[in-house]
């Protein structure tokens, strides 16, 4: 069966012209996972602040065809796309159109009688770091329910979004929310929401301003396929059995959630955003200043904004696991050895989670004992 495998080492000065020389340290093991989890196709990279020391691509995209996964194909991130929220939010932050303590009533004063009191002091960063106690809202039966939201567009509907999600349809409802800890999808929709009324401008706009263009990176939104057939699709055991999912899919989000799980990126680009981040973390030369990268990453204790963290092997950890339906992926950065890992691959399934999983660990030791 034909497949193709790119597998390269490049170093650059910082924004300038890579240097190009080739490798085939991982390769082997990654198309070894793969054909052994069963999974359509992956991509992975090991780098530094620099410099990509190993990266690569293997099998196809899309199960049954013998279409080679490209370097250049895009990959959906899941809630991985919180990262890049929570980057815009510090470019926010940096430039003074908000604080991390504004709180959520003082951005909508005109909701103080719309929703519950134990809300409206909901502040920016605890909204980011899934510690406001908002629901979750992290289930696919609940995104197929969400109402048709009133507004011409998505700024508007975001907006309304936080009187419909955040107010209660019984006090045992609200309570049982409350109760719930993990990935919160409705915090970083109203975080979102904060962030377009104070910027007046949406989501997807300062995607492009803060992140694509001072970057040079390119940010979609939706499954590869939606807008590019020829895109890798996703695979899921979707309806009781494991298949790709074409273009016309009805496994999907509205777009209001967005800023939370629906991302789509190249390999490449993905390392480029990481990088700024270890870059930052390193205090080396970046977009936004020191201090915004130790709080996105480090500044709440497990979860911090975008990203969770630990210790590894005695080094502090930052990583994401981008749970998504149709696609699987793992970023981690072990600053203090000053390395990132990307690990993505064109399934949802626990053979897809267990092999991103897999390759990522050997990545790591790799990492940690150069």
């Amino acid at each position: 069966m034909k497949r193709v495998f790119l597998r390269a080492h490049f170093c650059w000065l910082f924004f300038g012209l890579p240097t190009i020389c080739f490798s085939q340290r991982f390769i082997k093991t990654a198309d070894s996972i793969r054909k052994i989890r069963t999974i359509p196709g992956m991509a992975y990279a090991i780098f530094t602040s620099d410099c990509i020391l190993d990266w690569g691509v293997s099998g196809r995209r899309k199960m049954g065809s013998n279409d080679s996964i490209r370097m250049k194909d895009r990959w959906n991130i899941g809630t991985n796309t919180a990262a890049f929220t929570s980057y815009i939010a510090g470019s926010l932050v940096e430039r003074g159109k908000i604080k991390w303590t504004t709180r959520l009533i003082e951005v909508f004063p005109e909701l103080k009688k719309k929703i519950p009191l134990a809300y409206q002091g909901s502040t920016l960063v605890s909204l980011l770091s899934h510690q406001a106690n908002v629901p979750l809202y992290a289930q696919i039966d609940e995104w197929s329910k969400t109402p048709s939201l009133p507004g011409n567009d998505t700024v508007t509907r975001r907006k309304a979004f936080i009187t419909y999600i955040l107010t209660p349809k019984s006090p045992a409802d609200t309570m049982a929310s409350r109760k719930r800890k993990g990935f919160s999808v409705a915090g970083y929709v109203i975080a979102t929401a904060m962030l377009e009324k104070v910027s007046g401008k949406s989501w997807e706009k300062m995607v492009d301003e803060y992140i694509n263009r001072p970057l040079g990176i390119s940010i979609k939104f939706g499954w590869p396929n939606k807008t590019d057939t020829a895109a890798p699709w996703g695979h899921g055991d979707i309806g009781g059995y494991f298949h790709a999912e074409g273009p016309d899919t009805w496994v999907g989000f509205n777009p209001i959630l967005n800023p939370a799980l629906n991302i789509n990126i190249s390999l490449r680009d993905y390392v480029k955003f990481m990088q700024e981040n270890l870059r930052g973390l390193l205090g080396k030369r970046a977009h936004l200043n020191p201090q915004i990268f130790k709080l996105l990453h480090f500044g709440v204790l497990d979860n911090a904004l975008g990203w969770n963290n630990g210790s590894l092997e005695n080094y502090s950890f930052s990583f994401h696991e981008g749970i998504s339906l149709l696609f699987n992926c793992r970023a981690e950065i072990i600053k203090e050895k000053n390395i990132g890992v990307l690990v993505l691959a064109n399934s949802s399934d626990n053979d897809a989670r267990a092999g991103v999983l897999n390759l990522t660990r050997i990545l790591e030791q790799y990492g940690l004992n150069r």
